[in-house]
């Protein structure tokens, strides 16, 4: 009996083991150093400050699915995942963070924008406000900081379903009828804003 145990016992280590070696480990998308692994779309000045990705003089964006503004995309298309990053945007300032989209036309039509706006203390949540799938589906609570804060965001998608947990809580839970691939990208929007990216990483899954 004791000799079952025993081996029952290796068997579910040896099980585990070979799991967590199969387990597929997060990889990072932004080095602190330069723009390796990333593409510049469309202009828009991107800077490496102190370790932090800054966007600054964004152009050409409007709402037009056709049309496209400045925006810096992944060398590598993305299925499913689990994307974390934090960011931090100046006040009254405008960005977004693309997910599967495509090369041709509008990035936050062709796959989604996670919008991003400073909009700290909004009551009541939009299709356009901070953590929405622009122009789609608003945020379930907002949970922005204060301009100039780092806030933290988790991304994941399976197949159509994408969920997005900002600061610590579930904000997002919707099922997509756009691409289950394409490009991570960030967006730099307008004269105006200021935006910063840290500490990115993805896990496929």
């Amino acid at each position: 009996m004791r000799s079952l145990l025993v081996l029952a016992t290796v068997v579910i280590l040896s099980g585990t083991a070979l799991a967590d070696h199969h387990k597929k480990k997060a990889v990072t998308l932004f080095n602190g150093k330069d723009l390796s692994g990333w593409v510049v779309m469309y202009e828009g000045d991107w800077k490496i400050e102190d370790g932090v990705l800054v966007g600054r003089k964004g152009v050409k964006w409007t709402t037009n699915p056709k049309k496209s503004g400045s925006w810096l995309r992944t060398e590598k298309e993305y299925s499913n995942f689990v994307f974390e990053f934090e960011y931090s945007i100046n006040q009254k300032g405008n960005s977004g963070v693309f997910l599967r989209s495509g090369l041709k036309e509008n990035p936050a039509f062709t796959g989604h924008e996670m919008q991003i706006l400073d909009d700290h203390g909004r009551a009541k949540p939009e299709v356009w406000s901070t953590g929405a799938l622009y122009d789609v589906v608003a945020a379930k609570k907002n949970m922005s900081k204060l301009a100039g804060e780092w806030n933290k965001v988790k991304i994941e998608t399976a197949g159509p379903q994408i969920k997005i947990w900002f600061n610590g809580e579930q904000i997002v839970d919707y099922k997509s009828d756009r691409n289950t691939k394409g490009y991570l990208g960030l967006q730099n929007h307008d004269e105006h804003a200021v935006v910063k990216y840290r500490n990115l990483r993805v896990t496929e899954k």
